[in-house]
């Protein structure tokens, strides 16, 4: 702003300080706002691109009042909310307490469904619109689910505060607003309680008067500028914290675009940084282990010839043994065993069998979660792998969900050794000779990842663990209820986990916008959960949201809901090559008569065995049936 400008409003009741960005950059303060360039608090230059942000209620006005906008909304994070959790695997990680977070999750998630009711219009900024809304759903998901740093947290929590404030700006500007602007006979016999805009502009300035939209416009200061009253600015920094921390929009030599002086740039720009650091891509790639699906972008286009994606071909069978010595039994990840622990469904059970024996892949199989195999050996081994099981679950938990922790998928025998519960990091000595310096580097790795990064001591037998709200030792660990349950948990982990990764093959969605994705993540999730986004793969049964598929098959009682659960199984897979025709359009009567639903869902089911053996080359984790009483 020039030295001999001075800024005169003839509507608004307050002067604020108008806001300078700093030089270059716009910077996340430690309140998680953004500084002068919060723009749900403190009024900004107007750009026609976010005219919205000027219609944002202020706190305690009759708009906020009208349509119900919380208080809390406009409070900052309190940080005395944020406490360390002890058990997510890594040290000085936390979470907002639950009640807080209950209630700053209601208030924000009222604005998403009043929103919704105004989206229907295919405008650019409903678009935008229905983009925060996914945000919001997404970082609501990651502040309840995954624990995260002090600073991270507010940061996260207080943009979708602002995203929320910025969704009424929206509301309000259709409602109340756009018909002011379109009317040219429209005089306003009061300012509205919005937050209002700066302007440089005359004809700007007398069209915000008309409307009643709060303006402060800035001009030079000559003789026929006509004061009244003559009154201080109001500082930012009387509202808005000042230390700095990240994610910050810098503008460096190379940008000629100068977006930090944009109005009508930085906020989607900064908005893109917030995501990017706030929200980072969770949920590896079994790719990131170097086990490629090999299909990439020409899977679409083979898929439909391809003999695997044929489900009612005949089980291929592995090739005999001229040998009469006996041959040892195939692998569980290249023949299917029958759990002997847990219930896995019959449709499930019917699909894998009929694959027969792999071959053995030749680039060593992933798992994003311990493999159900290790929990059903025998012997002593089997009642420490299960004992540390519940040990270190939290951990990987936080590394599945938390791209900063080596969340790759781990090989089959790095999960034994991640069981075993050996985090003795050796240090490193002379040569050693291959293969056994391979197999010693891996599990160097799996030790380090599980000593240095989530802290944890090595396995004592000792140890109590918590199971849910249970204390356990390593007897009741391995009592045949909660050898269950365990097992019912790392197949549904897998299972999850594993559909997510073979949609993203199936239908190339890694390489869709983010906005497409989080649609298509959450789309799959709901197989499990009809609230959750792509978040939701480990289930949260430990605070009683036990959310997971049902696969029943006749005569059961709740098989109905288990036709329910199969539409949405292949609604999802409408988007594969190569469905099978009879699944393509969904006959009604799959709710009511059981032959047609059986029918269905083991063609389903076996469509998608199929997908998955020719995509990753093993046998996928099927779900498993919930155990009797639990959680």
């Amino acid at each position: 702003m020039r030295s001999d400008a001075v800024v005169t409003t003839a509507n608004a009741g307050w002067m604020p300080a108008f806001p300078v960005a700093d030089p270059g950059n716009i910077h996340t303060r430690r309140d998680g706002r953004w500084g002068p360039q919060e723009f749900t608090l403190w009024p900004q230059l107007y750009d026609p691109r976010v005219i919205h942000h000027a219609c944002i209620p202020t706190g305690g006005g009759r708009l906020a009042r009208e349509y119900n906008v919380p208080v809390s909304l406009y409070d900052p994070v309190d940080e005395s909310k944020w406490s360390l959790v002890d058990d997510c695997g890594v040290p000085d990680l936390g979470c907002l307490e639950p009640d807080y977070l209950d209630t700053l999750r209601g208030a924000i998630l009222a604005v998403v469904h009043q929103f919704a009711d105004h989206s229907k219009s295919g405008s650019e900024k409903m678009a935008w619109g229905r983009h925060l809304s996914l945000t919001i759903r997404q970082g609501l998901d990651r502040l309840a689910i995954l624990p995260s740093w002090r600073s991270h947290t507010i940061a996260l929590a207080a943009h979708l505060q602002r995203l929320a404030l910025e969704l009424y700006g929206m509301i309000i500007l259709v409602d109340v607003v756009q018909a002011r602007i379109e009317d040219p006979a429209f005089r306003a016999a009061s300012m509205l309680s919005v937050r209002g805009v700066f302007t440089s502009k005359a004809a700007e300035a007398q069209n915000f008067f008309r409307i009643g939209l709060p303006y402060w416009f800035i001009q030079p200061l000559t003789t026929t500028v006509r004061v009244r009253n003559l009154t201080i600015p109001v500082p930012v920094s009387s509202k808005l914290e000042e230390a700095k921390m990240r994610p910050a929009l810098f503008s460096g030599p190379g940008d000629m675009a100068g977006v930090v002086q944009n109005p009508g740039l930085w906020p989607f720009k900064m908005q893109e940084v917030a995501e990017n650091t706030l929200l980072p891509r969770t949920v590896p790639t079994t790719s990131d282990r170097g086990q490629s699906s090999k299909k990439g972008s020409t899977s679409r286009r083979k898929a439909r010839n391809r003999r695997a994606l044929r489900p009612d071909d005949p089980p291929p069978t592995s090739v005999s043994s001229s040998s009469n010595v006996p041959s040892p039994l195939p692998h569980a990840s290249i023949r299917f065993q029958l759990p002997k622990l847990c219930e896995v469904p019959e449709a499930w059970a019917d699909a894998l069998a009929r694959v027969g024996t792999l071959p053995t892949p030749r680039v060593a199989s992933v798992y994003y979660w311990p493999p159900p195999f290790w929990f059903e050996i025998g012997g002593e081994k089997v009642k420490r792998f299960s004992h540390n099981y519940v040990r270190i679950r939290a951990f990987c938990r936080q590394r599945l969900l938390d791209s900063t922790l080596g969340a790759q998928p781990l090989r089959i025998a790095e999960w034994r050794d991640a069981l075993w519960g050996d985090y003795a990091v050796a240090p490193e000595d002379g040569e050693r000779i291959a293969p056994a310096t391979h197999r010693r580097d891996q599990q160097q790795r799996v030790r380090a990842l599980f000593a240095n990064t989530a802290g944890l001591r090595t396995y004592e037998e000792l140890q109590k663990v918590r199971w849910g709200d249970r204390v356990l030792d390593l007897d009741s660990v391995n009592t045949p209820e909660v050898r269950a349950q365990i097992l019912w948990e790392v197949h549904e982990v897998n299972w999850r986990c594993e559909f997510r990764e073979l949609d993203a093959v199936m239908t190339g969605s890694r390489m869709w916008n983010q906005d497409l994705r989080w649609e298509r993540e959450a789309h799959v999730c709901r197989v499990w959960s009809t609230t959750a986004s792509g978040l939701r793969v480990v289930p949260d049964w430990e605070h009683g949201r036990i959310a997971a598929g049902e696969w029943h098959s006749p005569p059961h009682p709740q098989w109905i809901n288990a036709a329910l659960l199969l539409e949405h199984f292949v609604d999802v897979m409408r988007r594969w090559p190569g469905l099978p025709e009879q699944l393509k359009t969904m006959p009604a009567s799959v709710i009511g008569d059981e032959d047609v639903f059986m029918g269905c869902q083991k063609l389903a089911v076996r469509f998608y065995v199929r997908c998955f053996v020719d995509t990753f080359h093993r046998l996928p984790i099927p779900p498993a049936v919930l155990p009797p009483n639990f959680p």
